[in-house]
């Protein structure tokens, strides 16, 4: 008995240095990782409805790594910085679930991405609530950075009620519409940038003839493009992601209804794809836009060719915000006096930079925080190309109106 005892003993007592043993190792190579290594994480939607965006974001974010690292400036006082991907497939609980991922088990000392604004809403709470800096890439409704959280950051992407800045200079000096139509999809990004070109014609004493919402994601866009064609605006507004808006323009066509000019806020009517798919009836619709390839901004040609070079793929203004998003953590990562979250908070406050969107600084205004103060543009279709129209000092061409009507073009 006493025999087997000290067998036993001595057994456990192998056991116990083996497990320490696999512990420590363990351990000790995840502690060199984390000594190596600063860890950010990328929240965006690589599959599901709003994939394009994301790859598009996701291939940016790497090119401006690239570049970076060539110039030596993703390794900072000895730690490299790396970016980890997370595919929020286009779902607000899987970007909750890649939030929470990121977080507590990658230990990520960052959060950047964020595409469509109810998934950045969701990743920016979570941020907020774990005290972890969120650099926003694209999502822009307004809310998001006007709820007093200080560890939320939105730079190379405008509040969406200021996508139309430029457009309502262009309205005042140029259009002077009687009255308009608003359509728009029914997302936190739409309603937000509905609403705030419904006040902003209300200021202005713009009559609103038709006013409506549609589900994303629709296929029959034609009895509320009927309706809408009944109240004869003069120029219609829209909110819509890429596929449709190539529907709705396609549908207008089809019911020859003919505003003397169609403006969308953004998102899918500048796509390439938009024009892809719509085809000949892009040509002189009109769009707001961040970003065009001729803005006078620094690098902003060179990033456009570089990436059509390398994908195959014209980019538009999301990849520039995710390319420009890049160098701004870059900087930030660079001037910061620690590595923690309240390190890199405080590195991003203090922002002053330039980048393929213009100047970055992040401020509080108007009940914003943490948000810089957007250039924007207004853009046209012609001939099959873009053609920047507004303001006149960046304009590349001029603003074809009133629009021919569907027959004469």
């Amino acid at each position: 008995m006493k025999k087997c005892l000290a067998i036993l003993t001595v057994l456990l007592m192998v056991l116990g240095v083996t497990v320490i043993a696999g512990c420590g190792g363990g351990g000790t190579q995840q502690g060199q990782e984390a000594q190596d290594v600063i860890k950010i994480g990328v929240i965006l939607p690589l599959t599901g409805t709003e994939a394009m965006f994301g790859t598009m974001e996701k291939n940016s974010m790497e090119m401006a790594y690239e570049e970076l690292k060539a110039a030596g400036k993703t390794t900072i006082n000895g730690k490299e910085i790396k970016l980890i991907f997370e595919d929020d497939q286009s779902r607000q609980d899987a970007a909750k679930a890649a939030a929470e991922k990121l977080i507590n088990q990658d230990k990520v000392v960052m959060l950047s991405g964020g595409y469509s604004s109810a998934n950045t809403n969701v990743i920016a709470g979570t941020a907020q609530s774990k005290g972890i800096p969120f650099l926003i890439v694209t999502g822009s409704a307004d809310k998001i950075t006007k709820q007093g959280w200080q560890w939320v950051f939105r730079g190379a992407a405008a509040p969406s009620s200021k996508y139309t800045s430029a457009l309502w200079d262009l309205f005042d000096k140029q259009i002077k519409p009687r009255n308009v139509a608003i359509i728009y999809e029914n997302t936190d990004f739409g309603t937000s940038s509905a609403e705030a070109f419904r006040n902003d014609c209300k200021a202005r004493g713009i009559k609103i003839v038709f006013d409506q919402s549609y589900e994303k994601g629709a296929i029959d866009f034609k009895p509320m493009l009927a309706n809408m064609k009944k109240a004869n605006p003069d120029v219609v507004f829209a909110v819509s992601y890429v596929m449709d808006a190539s529907l709705i323009v396609k549908q207008m066509r089809e019911l020859d209804f003919n505003p003397r000019l169609f403006v969308g806020g953004a998102a899918g009517y500048t796509m390439p794809e938009f024009l892809e798919n719509a085809g000949s009836a892009a040509e002189y619709i009109a769009s707001t836009t961040l970003w065009v390839p001729r803005v006078t901004w620094k690098g902003a040609s060179d990033y456009f060719n570089k990436y059509k070079e390398k994908y195959g793929k014209e980019p538009d203004y999301h990849g520039a915000q995710a390319y420009a998003t890049m160098y701004i953590i870059a900087d930030a990562l660079a001037r910061a006096k620690d590595f923690t979250p309240a390190g890199i908070q405080k590195a991003l406050k203090e922002t002053d930079m330039m980048t393929i969107m213009g100047p970055i600084k992040f401020e509080d205004w108007e009940g914003y925080t943490n948000q810089d103060r957007p250039t924007t543009y207004v853009v046209q279709w012609q001939k099959g190309k873009l053609e920047v129209v507004w303001p006149e000092e960046a304009a590349s061409g001029k603003l074809v109106f009133p629009v021919p009507k569907w027959n004469e073009r």
